[in-house]
């Protein structure tokens, strides 16, 4: 299965931005990953990257295998996952989550234990940048958590799961779904999310990309939180907008689209590799979880 090896090698350069960024991620030498490029190339008989600059960068061939790329890889791993599905799993594992994640995953993890009922699953609840850094250090198992904003090293296994976009949120008694964003900012109180989270940094490069320094009065270490206080109208806030968030049955909040392309926060699991067979389970049931 060389191919399906060659695009999560693919998927690798696409996500990190160069053939020694992707090396470091999938434990291969910088001069393998171009070869199994180069092999890709010809197995599919056309160019992927452009190589006539200092950077190599993807050919428009290379951005439009991205989506067949991944719907390939993870069509085969859901394949391995089922052809796995009749061997018991059995044993403990310890699993941390981010609050917004925790009803995602506990659902997912009671469906893998109806079928698996040796399998024993301790959960804690923790914020993400602290989850990351005790599933590198191999203290728990695996964690959903948002992708980190730095090199994650190459013994813990990082598998994006669902994407979060920033939007502006604000109360409908303020607000209706045509609101103009730029105006809410300038003119309500902000309720910032901790600046320093990834989550916060990338709210941060939104303001300064709309060039607007908003009336700030209180920094949120938590979105549910935020979301509460936005209902309550003490103020507006741009926050991820929650996947696991009935958001059309919400009557007090409105979300507003924010102007260019919006930043996006990606949720993801972490595995520290210490029970690999059990935690590629929960991997799979969560991919399958989403579709």
């Amino acid at each position: 299965m060389s191919t399906i090896r060659f695009l999560r090698t693919f998927l690798a350069v696409e996500k990190h931005g160069s053939l020694a960024a992707a090396a470091d991620r999938v434990a291969l030498t910088q001069a393998a990953v171009g070869q199994q490029m180069r092999a890709l190339e010809d197995e599919l008989r056309r160019p992927l990257f452009d190589r006539s600059r200092r950077v190599v960068t993807l050919t428009p061939a290379g951005r439009a295998l991205i989506p067949h790329a991944r719907r390939i890889v993870a069509a085969y791993e859901a394949m391995l996952a089922d052809a796995d599905a009749t061997e018991e799993i059995a044993g403990t594992i310890t699993v941390g989550a981010i609050v917004s994640a925790m009803g995602f995953l506990t659902e997912s993890l009671v469906a893998l234990k109806a079928r698996h009922p040796a399998l024993e699953v301790k959960l804690v609840l923790g914020y993400s940048g602290a989850l990351a850094e005790q599933a590198e250090a191999g203290e728990l198992d695996a964690v959903l958590v948002v992708e980190p904003q730095r090199d994650i090293p190459v013994r813990v296994q990082w598998t994006p799961l669902y994407e979060e976009p920033l939007m502006l949120l604000a109360s409908t008694r303020i607000a209706s779904a045509h609101a103009d964003v730029g105006a809410l900012l300038k003119s309500r109180p902000f309720l910032r999310f901790d600046r320093a989270s990834d989550t916060g940094a990338k709210v941060e490069q939104t303001l300064r990309r709309m060039r607007v320094k908003p009336n700030e009065v209180l920094e949120v270490n938590s979105v549910a939180a935020i979301i509460d206080l936005v209902r309550q109208n003490v103020g507006i806030s741009i926050v991820p907008l929650l996947k696991h968030v009935a958001w059309t049955r919400e009557r007090s909040v409105v979300a507003l689209p924010l102007p260019f392309r919006p930043a996006a926060r990606v949720i993801g699991m972490l595995e520290s590799g210490r029970h690999p067979g059990i935690t590629a389970a929960v991997r799979q049931q969560l991919l399958q979880a989403i579709g």
